[in-house]
């Protein structure tokens, strides 16, 4: 069966954007895995400045409290 110009170009078509689907699906789940690493650094630093705090007595820091003298 001889196939006609415009069904290759409808086949070349649909393997380039398979293609690119696939592509965009390898970025799209390397997004996620470092957002959910990112999440996992949020929540670790939250709940280190949460025992930061209660280990001095209940007083309450903010990053003013931190800063360098020369600021």
């Amino acid at each position: 069966m001889n196939k006609s110009p415009h069904h290759i170009d409808l086949e070349e078509r649909l393997a380039f954007q398979e293609d690119a689907l696939e592509k965009l699906n390898r970025v799209v789940a390397e997004q996620q895995l470092e957002l959910d690493g990112l999440q996992r650094e949020v929540r670790e630093l939250r709940r280190t400045a949460r025992a930061a705090g209660d280990a001095k007595d209940g007083e309450t820091r903010t990053l003013e409290d931190d800063r360098p003298p020369h600021y």
